[in-house]
């Protein structure tokens, strides 16, 4: 016998309200959808898809339009882009000796390694653009150091702030 007779077996019917749309922005770069703070897809560049977050600040399309125009910026230079980032890393990790130590992963332990192999090895990840022309980009580190990524502050002028392990 049911613990619940019919006539009350209507309460706990689902009635779902069909859900909105998602806000999508369209580009010649790639889809974006709205997620809840940011505009979120994924762009093909040289040699891999990245996933790009373009900042929205609660006011939607005006905040993801500066940061989508940010992005066009980065993507008609990303070679440049790459190859300074890597070197500020590189710069920043590196003795005096110009040799790298890593941390290793649990699979493997830390080695010294040059600069040109640390650049080789990093990956960028993904990027988040804001409406005020900074960036964050997390590049992947090859389980250098453990499960850690390298987050990068810059701004679209080409100016890279700092970087740091993080995760």
């Amino acid at each position: 016998m049911p613990i619940f007779s019919h006539k009350f077996s209507g309460l706990f019917l689902n009635k779902r309200k069909p859900k909105p749309e998602p806000l999508v922005i369209e580009d010649e770069l790639g889809t974006f959808t709205l997620d809840k703070e940011n505009f979120c897809g994924d762009v093909t560049l040289p040699g891999r898809k990245i996933s790009v977050f373009l900042q929205t600040d609660g006011d939607g399309q005006t905040t993801a339009d500066a940061a989508l125009k940010s992005l066009h910026t980065f993507v008609q230079k990303v070679e440049e882009w790459d190859a300074a980032i890597k070197k500020f890393a590189a710069d920043d990790f590196a003795k005096k000796d110009g040799t790298i130590e890593t941390w290793g992963s649990c699979d493997s332990e830390g080695e010294i390694i040059s600069k040109e192999e640390f650049m080789r090895r990093i990956t960028m990840n993904f990027i988040q653009f804001y409406r005020d022309g900074s960036i964050f980009l997390d590049y992947d580190l090859d389980d250098m150091y453990t499960d850690h990524g390298l987050g990068v502050d810059a701004d679209i002028s080409g100016k890279i702030e700092s970087c740091a392990l993080w995760g």
